[in-house]
């Protein structure tokens, strides 16, 4: 009897301690300590495992499973269970030592979890916050990339907190406590690096497409469906996509990541094998390539088709074939291949990348702000060290180029009869090139043309009216116009130095960093700020400026606020008085943390709006005469009766008979409003 009972004995004394040790750890963290820095709360967490999957709320909180909650190792920011079929419930005591209520925000740094359930109680109530990619992103408690419970926190009181968390794909749950205030700083902050992350994207996607255009080469096709495909990538991994592309797809939300890496690693062999030219340095290689680019195909298929059985095999295949890329591109650099230094370095920071992102989803590394956001960096690392390899490669195709013409021109001077035959055959050579230009310019005034496309829903409901005449084939002028809420509308209007390619380069640019920006329910004035800072930081090295003007339209309060920087003064008709709206700010571009004053005004109907650029009154004659601002301002004053349609068209007709034959100088925008 004594042999029975001495175990029985030991077994409650270890439980005892186990729950002395569990008790121990349950302290409770003051929240008033996030106020300066968030807090990662991973490490004061207590963890249990439901692999029956069918404990709920009530459940959890009985005594009797109280002490299976028991500390598990982390990370410092996070929680990595791997792929797991078990439902995983964490806890943590709470307290507010102020008298005040506080607002928090408990913020899960990654998109890919289906279910996150969030229960805050106190003494005075229990509340429950759902969340994860299965709720729609419209009906979620706060609207982010991460999964963030905002929650308001009684004065003087202690609450437990508990999390929920279910996912077929990996578990991984970085969670922070930050204060509601710094994380809507945050928030923008974060949205801004992303603008600057997707803008390089957009930018080396539209030069290196124009170089394909104007080449011919197919290597820059390659290379921008290549960055297409990784910026696709990115936002899938890191939740931009689920926040802007696809707001109510779990589908997607759950197989979009790994979909897409099988996508960029397809083009990236593709890629290899045209840049490295595989088929003939190494053509037994080559072989292997084109296995696992069928493999690449394959296995998506195969992981669509269940999605249990083939995650982690496609998982490991992504890593393979990242190893496979890497080791090709050191044969070829072995073999004193130039462009293989390029590609290899490049590949390199993609694949480190890579190999992390996917230890870290299986299991085998922490899960922390590095191997979220890993990805990230190797790839913006590996998108300009491509462009370097492209550079690298025009660059010796130019030198190889240039010693053939001097064998040319040497034998040409033996014989002026091949000299006539050469300089016909250069002569038809730059004829063609001039028609690709031409067909580039056309191809390039196409899609500035589709960037100013405008939703005619919002040109109605404005009654907008609007000329845009660019001085060649592509301008320096910009608008967009969207709509912020039920009955607020935002305008942009933008004007940048110069006009022809480089002007039409630079608005497509902004465009890309405005539209990243424009959605902000933030006055016009701060928006500007943003606007400028962004501005500064991504293409300063252009020694570009442009002046725009914004303006916020609120239909139901008949309020106008806005903001210019450095615009031409708009043209505000109310009771049939001119109003100007005149700058408050400087230019675009010229220094960083430029303050924007905001002004405001109110309409009543038949009141009426101008906003133009320069190019509308910077015209001049063959007398050199400017057609001037006075002039537009009485044109305007004098057609008061006449529709919109009716006024720019008069207008348009006056300075063409002003100019007389002389063509404009500027590029031209005018839109016009009838309230």
């Amino acid at each position: 009897m004594k042999l029975v009972g001495r175990p029985k004995f030991l077994i409650s004394v270890f439980l005892f301690l186990t729950a002395l040790e569990v008790s121990a750890e349950t302290l409770s963290i003051d929240i008033q300590k996030s106020d300066s820095s968030p807090l990662y709360i991973a490490k004061s967490m207590l963890v249990f495992e439901d692999k029956t999957n069918q404990l709920d709320f009530d459940s959890i909180r009985s005594p009797l499973l109280e002490s299976k909650f028991i500390k598990v190792p982390s990370s410092e920011e996070a929680f990595n269970f791997s792929y797991s079929q078990s439902t995983y419930w964490l806890k943590i005591q709470l307290k507010n030592s102020n008298l005040n209520s506080k607002e928090i925000a408990l913020v899960v740094s990654y998109p890919r979890l289906q279910t996150l359930e969030l229960y805050f109680q106190s003494s005075k109530e229990v509340k429950k916050i759902p969340s994860g990619y299965s709720v729609p992103m419209t009906k979620r408690p706060y609207q982010s990339r991460f999964f963030v419970f905002p929650v308001s926190f009684p004065g003087n009181t202690n609450a437990m907190v508990f999390l929920k968390v279910k996912s077929p794909n990996s578990i991984n749950i970085p969670i922070q406590l930050w204060n509601r205030d710094l994380y809507d700083r945050h928030e923008i902050d974060d949205h801004v690096i992303q603008a600057m992350y997707f803008g390089i994207a957009c930018a080396m996607v539209l030069f290196n497409l124009f170089l394909f255009f104007i080449l011919k080469d197919s290597n820059y096709f390659l290379y921008v469906l290549v960055v297409s495909s990784t910026a696709f990538t990115i936002a899938s991994h890191n939740g931009i996509a689920s926040e802007y592309l696809w707001q109510n797809s779990p589908w997607m939300d759950q197989y979009s990541v790994n979909l897409f890496i099988s996508i960029v690693l397809i083009l990236f062999l593709a890629f290899m094998r045209s840049l490295l030219n595989t088929r003939q340095l190494i053509p037994k290689l080559d072989q292997i390539s084109l296995s696992l680019i069928f493999l690449q195909i394959l296995l998506p298929i195969l992981y669509i088709l269940s999605f249990e059985s083939f995650i982690k095999i496609i998982v490991l295949s992504h890593a393979i074939t990242s190893f496979w890329i890497l080791f090709v591109g050191t044969i070829c650099s072995f073999k004193k291949e130039r462009i293989a230094y390029f590609f290899l370095l490049a590949f390199a920071f993609l694949f480190l990348a890579l190999i992390v992102s996917t230890l870290r989803a299986l299991g085998l590394i922490p899960t922390n702000s590095f191997t979220i956001d890993g990805p990230q960096y190797g790839s913006a690392a590996e998108m300009m060290l491509l462009a370097f390899a492209l550079a690298d490669r025009y660059n010796t195709i130019i030198k190889e180029k240039e010693t053939a013409e001097a064998l040319v021109k040497f034998n040409l001077e033996k014989s002026n009869l091949d000299l006539e035959e050469k300089v016909k055959e250069r002569t038809q050579t730059l004829n063609r090139t001039l028609s690709a230009m031409r067909r580039d310019l056309f191809v390039a005034k196409k899609i500035q043309e589709n960037s100013l496309v405008t939703d005619d829903r919002l040109i109605k409901e404005l009654n907008l009216v609007y000329r845009y005449l660019p001085v060649s084939e592509v301008g320096g002028d910009f608008f967009d116009i969207c709509q912020l809420n039920k009955s607020k509308y935002r305008i942009l209007i933008a004007d940048a130095t110069g006009h022809g390619v480089q002007a039409a380069m630079i608005t497509m640019a902004i465009k890309g960093l405005y539209d990243n920006i424009k959605n902000f329910e933030l006055p016009p004035s701060k928006v500007m700020e943003i606007f400028n800072e962004e501005f500064m930081d991504n293409f300063v090295s252009l020694n570009s400026l442009l002046t725009a003007l914004i303006l916020d339209i609120d239909l139901i309060e008949r309020k106008i606020q806005f903001a210019s920087a450095g615009h031409p003064a708009a043209v505000f008709f109310q009771n049939d008085q001119l109003h100007l709206l005149t700058k408050t700010g400087k230019m675009i571009g010229l220094k960083k943390q430029i303050h924007y004053e905001q002004s405001e005004l109110t309409f009543g109907p038949k009141d009426r709006l101008f906003v133009f650029t320069d190019g509308v009154f910077e015209a001049f004659n063959a007398k050199d005469e400017e057609f001037g601002e006075e002039s537009l301002y009485h044109l305007f004053q004098s057609t008061r009766h006449l529709t919109l349609t009716e006024v720019e068209d008069h207008l348009l007709k006056t300075l063409q008979n002003f100019l007389n034959g002389q063509d404009r100088q500027d590029d031209l925008t005018i839109l016009g409003i009838d309230f």
